[in-house]
């Protein structure tokens, strides 16, 4: 992710006397606070479309998009927050009247990059935050942001926020990935018993099958010992034809695993709108199947679902 975990390696910098850094730690958001915590086995499964038909009593396809969805969203918020993470471990360069905590400017002795990172308190347990970057041969004034956010901490991986990565700013760095677009992540979960959400929005990303720039949202929904839901919109060309579809789906599940997806396809090279609903048991199996375009793939009956009927996301 935007080849900062070397870049910011540089972070071992220590700071005069003790380190006064622990409530700008806090104030950060960890990796569990953001996670999209989908059933599953760890396996890496990847999104719909592996096989040519759905097969009752196999992987239910649908399942697999769904888990597929969350790792990649996890994927992308967890590598940047591993990067805070390391930045953090260390002192910081300065603190300011105490309500200041900065890491550098500093510039890794092979790196073209010059970092920064500052945290501000704003409020008691609250803090806002910023990642920069420039060309270390470039002045102090061409700092540009690729990561910033709020956090308000409720305690040790609790709290509620919202960041946004900006791959857009960090494709101007004299090194970077391939990342392109913007990602904005907000994410809620206050306690251990209260309900979690988290919700991305990616804007101009990269479609890795057409190349094209495409506009993504995912909505999850956890309620703790009880299950969770994961809404999603894609706009993909997912039919083979010149024009670009708008998909939505919406994922739900209990606290066992089994569940169901309802699937929305319009516009695009789509004359009308087509749906898709699939129910899977507690070991992922699909055990129901229903189109409204094509009744030679259908199975199973709605009884099997651990949803009796179907809801399309409002994304």
């Amino acid at each position: 992710m935007l080849r900062l975990v070397s870049a910011l390696c540089f972070l071992t910098l220590a700071a005069c006397g003790a380190d006064r850094a622990d409530s700008f730690r806090q104030g950060l958001p960890s990796q569990n606070a953001v996670k999209l915590a989908v059933p599953g086995q760890g396996q890496a499964l990847t999104a719909a479309g592996q096989r040519s038909d759905p097969l009752e009593g196999q992987k239910a396809e649908y399942y697999a998009l769904t888990r597929g969805v969350s790792l990649g969203v996890n994927g992308a918020t967890a590598s940047v927050l591993t990067l805070v993470e390391k930045i953090v471990r260390n002192p910081p360069t300065s603190v300011q009247d105490q309500n200041v905590a900065i890491w550098g400017p500093h510039t890794d002795a092979l790196s073209p990059v010059t970092w920064k990172l500052t945290v501000k308190r704003t409020a008691p347990n609250q803090h806002s935050y910023i990642l920069e970057g420039k060309g270390k041969t470039e002045a102090d004034s061409a700092f540009r942001g690729v990561l910033s956010g709020t956090h308000l901490s409720t305690g040790v991986d609790l709290g509620s926020g919202t960041f946004l990565i900006d791959f857009d700013a960090a494709q101007t760095l004299p090194e970077h990935g391939n990342e392109i677009g913007t990602a904005m992540i907000d994410y809620s979960r206050v306690s251990s018993t209260s309900e979690a959400s988290v919700t991305a929005t990616f804007v101009g990303v990269r479609d890795d099958a057409s190349g094209q720039r495409v506009n993504a949202t995912y909505k999850y929904v956890e309620q703790p010992g009880q299950g969770g839901s994961l809404d999603f919109t894609m706009n993909k060309n997912a039919i083979g034809g010149p024009a670009i579809e708008a998909l939505s789906i919406r994922s739900r599940w209990t606290q066992s695993g089994t569940g169901r997806a309802d699937v929305r396809g319009v516009g695009g090279d789509l004359t009308t709108p087509v749906t898709i609903n699939e129910c899977w048991d507690a070991g992922f199996l699909s055990r129901y199947f229903l189109t409204s375009f094509d009744p030679t793939k259908n199975y199973g009956q709605a009884t099997a679902c651990a949803f009796a009927t179907a809801e399309y996301t409002s994304l």
